[in-house]
């Protein structure tokens, strides 16, 4: 039996849990004094060179860090304070970010090199031993790594080499990412590893976004190591992603975000909102809540300040539709006439006449809100534009069902054309040469994170041969299986390996696989299924994704429509990303194709 009829016949569904209620994740506070920064400099110093110094030993390297521990706590001392945090803060180095060392050394002619390299000792043996506890502005633009080293060393060891060996999988860079971000939460807030929180990881995220490093900001890395060995509590999400995201936001947090001047109004649609909700996706109701909220009442707003009831004047409403006919720029000038503009009166439409039904029903709360509607039902009749844009997608299908065959040719040619090159660069030493199809290559040397580059010699351009077979794979894969099943691309990437299901013909008994497809557009389920064709798809499928593992990685997926994450499920179209796996986008998919 095929591995796609044996996933039929062993998965089981399993039912998804309960969807956990939204947290409000709160770093901790920053202390204003704790027992290091009050000690007197004798104990300091004592303590500190105990730390990072070798009594009995006379190197070079701890004669530098006494004399630069010594001229810091010099400078530090002629600053206002009673702690050597506050004589820090009254400084004004820690906004001075890397420039901080001209402050301290300013007034003493021209400086040299030794001096500034002195204090930047001192300074991280006192940030090291938890004496100052810098802002992230400032710890973000330096680049001590011995400061970061000797916090590792003399604030958590254990934690950090635990942390260390956990992360052996990953590749060094992405060690040291983790390292270093885990070793900034510590200097920051003070404390130890197991005392991290989620809201310590949220707002190191948001430093890191704030000021230009966003690349690292995604790096998912070290709070996964957290939440591997528990330091997280059970009930933080798994993946940093969830917190980078934005979640759904609650009616009030949408209409509010349109600045609506009358109260009256704002509650109105708050209402509104509220009883269509559970009759739209989250995205439809922002796309509602914009056209009636921005584009309508706030378009009135602006045009009749203190207008405060739906009672519209004729002048006023059709001074408003002929504003909505057009896309304007920011100074309000027509820039191109609005291609959905009868849909968006149909909004406004249904909006006065839902008050004017639910106004029968419940009168104390609708009644007073009832007036004609602006809008006649021959404006916004659509039949004509719907039939024209069927017109266009069926003869855009008549111009490209016969390119199909072509489109199979080509996807196939360019995953074999991929697995090759990759293979054949594999099997070069760095620097040497390969031919493919033609085309002559030179292997560069491997990335740090194990990927594979070679330079095409005719166009000296360098490629990324692992991207290239990844993109080519996928796109192959999407295309057999959307022609072999007819879904939607929507559903899928919502199939996991639990959509396998064994079905027995009643007439041989033979178990046969199919394919259960989950609702989507038309909220009906489906089972199709699985060809010889669809099993071999499939089967490569799962055989990538597994990699040598025994089980297919668990994934959450971002509904982008319902703006929440769905629980682990074991997603047959997922990657590897950086440390991570991750299930595939609609817009990866896209490039895949338009790659193609």
């Amino acid at each position: 039996m095929n591995p796609i009829a044996q996933a039929a016949v062993v998965a089981t569904p399993v039912e998804s849990p309960e969807e956990d209620k939204p947290l409000e994740w709160e770093p901790r506070v920053c202390e204003a004094s704790w027992w290091q920064t009050r000690q007197s400099r004798e104990s300091l110093v004592e303590r500190l060179l105990g730390l990072f110094t070798d009594p009995s030993a006379s190197l070079a390297r701890d004669k530098t860090r006494r004399r630069g521990l010594s001229k810091a706590l010099d400078w530090l001392e002629g600053q206002p304070g009673e702690t050597w945090q506050d004589r820090w803060m009254a400084s004004g180095a820690d906004a001075a970010g890397f420039e901080w060392t001209a402050l301290s050394l300013k007034g003493r002619g021209a400086t040299k090199r030794h001096q500034r390299d002195e204090l930047a000792t001192g300074l991280a043996l006192l940030v090291a031993g938890q004496a100052i506890r810098p802002s992230y502005v400032w710890l973000l633009r330096q680049r001590l790594t011995v400061m970061l080293t000797e916090t590792r060393a003399a604030s958590d060891p254990d934690a950090f080499r635990r942390l260390d060996q956990l992360a052996q999988h990953a590749t060094a860079s992405a060690r040291s990412d983790a390292l270093n971000k885990l070793t900034w939460i510590v200097i920051r807030k003070g404390g130890r590893v197991s005392d991290i929180t989620v809201g310590d990881c949220i707002e190191l995220t948001a430093a890191l976004e704030e000021h230009h490093f966003r690349g690292s900001a995604g790096r998912p890395l070290f709070y996964a190591l957290l939440k591997e060995t528990g330091v997280l509590p059970a009930s933080a999400p798994p993946r940093l992603r969830v917190l980078r995201i934005e979640g759904r936001r609650s009616v009030e947090q949408i209409v509010d975000g349109y600045g609506i001047e009358c109260r009256a109004v704002r509650d109105l649609l708050v209402e509104y909102f509220t009883e269509r909700a559970p009759e739209l996706d989250h995205v439809s109701l922002r796309s509602i809540a914009r056209n009636l909220c921005r584009l309508f009442w706030r378009d009135l707003e602006i045009h009749h300040p203190g207008i405060d009831s739906l009672r519209l004047a004729p002048e006023v409403a059709q001074a408003w539709k002929e504003r909505l006919a057009h896309i304007r720029d920011a100074e309000g000038h027509p820039v191109r006439p609005r291609v959905n503009f009868r849909s968006e009166l149909v909004f406004v439409r249904a909006f006065y006449q839902d008050i004017a039904r639910w106004a029968a029903d419940d009168p104390a709360r609708w009644a007073p809100w009832v007036a004609p509607c602006p809008i006649k039902a021959s404006e916004c009749a659509t039949k004509k534009s719907r039939s024209r844009v069927k017109s266009r997608m069926d003869q855009r299908a008549r111009t490209q069902l016969p390119l199909l065959p072509a489109l199979l040719r080509a996807v196939d040619r360019q995953r074999k054309d991929a697995e090759a090159r990759i293979t054949a660069a594999r099997a070069t030493s760095a620097g040497g040469r390969f031919l493919i199809a033609g085309e002559e290559f030179e292997r560069s040397r491997s990335g740090q994170a194990g990927r594979v580059y070679a330079t095409a010699v005719a166009t000296d351009r360098r490629r990324n041969l692992t991207h290239e077979e990844e993109a080519a794979f996928w796109s192959w894969a999407t295309v057999e299986v959307l022609r072999h099943t007819g879904i939607r691309i929507e559903e899928m990437l919502e199939l996991t390996h639990h959509s396998f299901i064994a079905y027995r013909l009643p007439i041989t008994g033979e178990v046969v696989p199919m394919l259960q497809v989950t609702p989507s557009k038309t909220d009906a389920e489906r089972r199709l299924l699985v060809s010889p064709e669809l099993a071999e798809v499939l089967t490569a499928i799962i055989f990538r994704v597994r990699a040598g593992s025994a089980a297919l990685p668990l994934v959450s997926a971002y509904d982008v429509f319902e703006q929440t994450w769905s629980p682990p499920m074991p997603l047959l179209f997922q990657r590897r990303y950086g440390t991570e796996d991750r299930p595939l986008t609609r817009s990866y998919i896209r490039e895949c194709l338009v790659a193609t």
